[in-house]
Parts: structure tokens; C-alpha cells; sequence
């Protein structure tokens, strides 16, 4: 028997960005649906596609939380995500913790880290994932 997903997050589409936003403390059941309804998700894009998710309310998680995102990651990037911006206030706990789940480059992938929504908004454009935040 597991145990009830602790943590919350939204997902949308819009164009050929996906959009997170992550709160709370994550348990691996939480972390396990958000895999789930993602990858449900990322499936509709037909060719290369952007992320932004938004962690300045997450409060991290359980330790196979990691697992869970660092299998998302790579069926992502095999998947077609080409970047990702990360989107959060200067926090070196969370550099780490993140840094250790998500590779910065791989096979045309590039994540960065942003403190703020529109800077990260504007880089995806930049970088061809035409993303405007309202």
C-alpha cells in the first residue's frame, strides 16, 4: 500500500512550450503523477519542444523523488525537449539539489536557471520556443 501524494503542481501546453509549476514538499507519489500526467502531455508535440517550470514555492522532496525526476529528464530529452528553463530565486539548496537531478547540456539539450518568469520566458524565445507570459 502506498502512501497519498504529498506536493502539488499545474501543468499546461501552450504552443510548443510545456508549463510547470511545482509547491510543496514531494513525495514519491506525487512525483510519480506528475511523471505520468507530463509524459501524457509531451506526447502531443511532434517535433522539438521547450519547458519552463516555476520552483520558487517547491519545497523539495524525499530522496526517490530524485529517481523519478532524473528518468523524466532522460525520456524527455529522448522525447524531443530541446530546453528548459528553470525558474526560481537564488537558492543553493536547491542549485544543488536540482543540478543533481538535471543535466545542463545533453544530445541538443540545454537547461538554465532563471530568477525570474520573463527572463526565462524571453530565453526559450531566444533559443526558438516562442513563449510569452501574461
Amino acid at each position: 500500500m502506498g502512501y497519498n501524494p504529498h506536493g502539488h503542481y499545474e501543468l499546461w501546453v501552450e504552443g510548443t512550450t510545456l508549463f510547470a509549476k511545482v509547491s510543496g514538499s514531494w513525495n514519491m507519489e506525487c512525483a510519480q503523477e506528475f511523471e505520468k500526467e507530463f509524459m501524457a502531455l509531451a506526447k502531443h508535440f511532434s517535433g522539438g519542444w521547450g519547458h519552463i517550470v516555476c520552483l520558487n514555492d517547491w519545497e523539495l522532496g524525499t530522496l526517490e523523488v530524485s529517481e523519478v525526476i532524473e528518468r523524466l529528464v532522460e525520456w524527455c530529452i529522448v522525447n524531443g525537449l530541446e530546453r528548459a528553463a528553470n525558474v526560481y530565486q537564488p537558492s543553493a539548496l536547491k542549485h544543488a539539489v536540482i543540478n543533481k537531478m538535471i543535466v545542463s547540456e545533453q544530445d541538443g539539450f540545454v537547461r538554465a536557471a532563471f530568477d525570474n518568469l520573463q527572463d526565462a520566458a524571453d530565453w526559450l524565445t531566444e533559443e526558438g520556443f516562442p513563449t510569452a507570459i501574461e
